[in-house]
């Protein structure tokens, strides 16, 4: 997606990335955080093997550059939702494609999203030049104009 782009529109690819990942037929569970708290990661997956529950933290996060403050806020989950019966296998961060994820701690796991990617400010300036000299002699269409529709190739 080239346009802009928010946190929630990334939810639905992420939910079904993870469960491509970790299948209900493996007792895989995952639980999507509700919108108005900010203490719970974004998605939770577990599953009970005997007396243990397997945990899996993910946070996704539209920001073009990991931070220390989501290194912080993935530990501080991993904290909270751990136990004697329970073991975060994992924890996750979830980007945009293109973002700068290499200040993050070995024990945190960054994915990216392809669907989605992070657009740096020079890139942005290059396109806007390059969009004014390509119209210099360009004349707009009128809008009363209708295009034809090629036929052959929508059948």
């Amino acid at each position: 997606m080239s346009r802009k782009f928010r946190e929630f529109d990334m939810y639905p690819y992420v939910r079904e990335i993870l469960r491509r990942r970790f299948p209900a037929s493996k007792g895989w569970i995952i639980k999507e955080r509700e919108r108005r708290n900010g203490y719970e990661p974004d998605y939770i997956v577990e599953r009970r093997r005997a007396n243990k529950i397997e945990r899996h933290i993910f946070e996704v996060k539209r920001e073009p550059k990991a931070r220390e403050e989501h290194v912080r806020q993935v530990n501080r989950y991993a904290r909270y939702l751990s136990g004697p019966n329970v073991e975060i296998k994992s924890k996750n961060l979830i980007y945009p494609a293109g973002a700068d994820v290499s200040d993050l701690p070995p024990d945190i796991r960054a994915l990216k999203l392809r669907k989605f990617k992070v657009m740096d400010r020079s890139s942005k300036s290059k396109k806007k030049s390059q969009k004014k000299k390509s119209q210099k002699g360009h004349t707009p269409r009128r809008n009363s104009a209708k295009r034809r529709r090629n036929w052959n190739a929508i059948l």
